[in-house]
C-alpha cells in the first residue's frame, strides 16, 4: 500500500482477514486433533491389553489358587 495504515484501517483488515480464514483454519485444527485422537485411540489396545488364560502358561504374575 503507498499510503499508510492506520489503527482502525489494520483493525478492519483483521476482522476481515480472521473472518473470511478463521473457520478455515478452526476446521484444519478439528480435523489435526481428531487424527491425532484416532491414532491415540487404535494405540490404547497395545498399551492396555493382557493376554488371557496366562495362569496355564506359568505367567509369573497369575496367582496361585489356594
Amino acid at each position: 500500500m503507498d499510503e499508510p495504515l492506520g489503527h482502525l484501517a489494520a483493525e478492519a483488515l483483521l476482522d476481515f482477514f480472521v473472518a473470511d480464514i478463521g473457520p478455515a483454519i478452526y476446521n484444519q485444527a478439528v480435523a489435526d486433533v481428531q487424527a491425532k485422537l484416532l491414532t491415540r485411540v487404535q494405540e490404547l489396545d497395545l498399551e492396555v491389553h493382557e493376554e488371557a488364560f496366562q495362569y496355564w502358561r506359568g505367567d509369573k504374575r497369575a496367582k496361585p489358587r489356594k
